[in-house]
This record gives C-alpha cells, structure tokens and sequence, in this order.
C-alpha cells in the first residue's frame, strides 16, 4: 500500500526546521523502512545555503538528512531534534547544485534504527536519474 504524498505544509511540523531552510517540498512515498522526496529548493537564488550565490554539492548531506528527518517524524508523528553525528560513504558525483535546472529525487532507506537515533542510506538523483550522491548517515535524537 501506498502512503499519500504529502506537501511540505503537512510535514513541517515533523521536523525542526522552519521557513525556507525547510529544503524538502514534497513527499512522493514512504513506509516503514523509506522515504522518496523531491525538491526543487537547490534552484531558489535565495536557498539559505548558498555562499556567494553558489550552492555546493556539499548541500546535498543536508538534504538527504532533511528526509531522514521527515521520515523519522512520519513514524513518531512528531518532530525529534537531533543531529547528524556521520555521514560515511559519501559519493559527490557533481561539485555545483546550480547545474541541476530540474526537480531533485531524494531517497532514504533506514537500515538500522534504535531508540535514540538510526543509520540510512541515501542517495539523490536528478530528474533524468543521474545520480548526484550517494552516502550513508547516523542521526542521533535528543
């Protein structure tokens, strides 16, 4: 079964973001082990990350952890604070974000999760499916 998608209106209360850091736009599906975003906040000329009107494949990290947050939220039915303690693994396969003039795919699945935190792997692509990251991650909530 499918869970409905969701606009950013109905999950911005599930994770401690607020404005236009909140990166995510929209939820396409997700489950108990997964959770498939997209975005099209990378082409914003006022995104919160930029430096000096450029947008670093660096970024990507927060916006994989940005699904993991929703999708830990979705499960709990409310926002968890937490930080991102590792990302392992990380494949840039672009330096710029502002090369990407489509829609981003965000994809997280959550290999292990305990009480007070989780392991995901994730990996973003972009609308033609050319893959821009792929990493692995551990949250801790506190």
């Amino acid at each position: 079964m499918l869970n409905k998608r969701l606009n950013q209106a109905e999950f911005a209360n599930l994770i401690p973001h607020a404005g236009n850091m909140i990166l995510i736009d929209q939820v396409e599906d997700w489950g108990d082990k997964f959770i498939i975003c997209n975005t099209i906040s990378h082409m914003a000329k006022d995104n919160p990350l930029r430096l000096n009107g450029i947008l670093s494949s660096i970024h990507l990290i927060e916006y994989g952890a940005q699904a993991m947050a929703i999708h830990g939220g979705l499960l709990t039915g409310k926002a968890s604070p937490g930080f991102l303690a590792a990302a392992r693994g990380v494949h840039f396969h672009i330096d710029c974000l502002d090369q990407i003039q489509g829609p981003m795919i965000i994809s997280a699945q959550a290999e292990l999760k305990i009480k007070n935190g989780a392991v995901y792997e994730f990996h973003i692509t972009d609308s033609m499916n050319t893959l821009l990251v792929d990493a692995r991650a551990t949250v801790i909530n506190i």
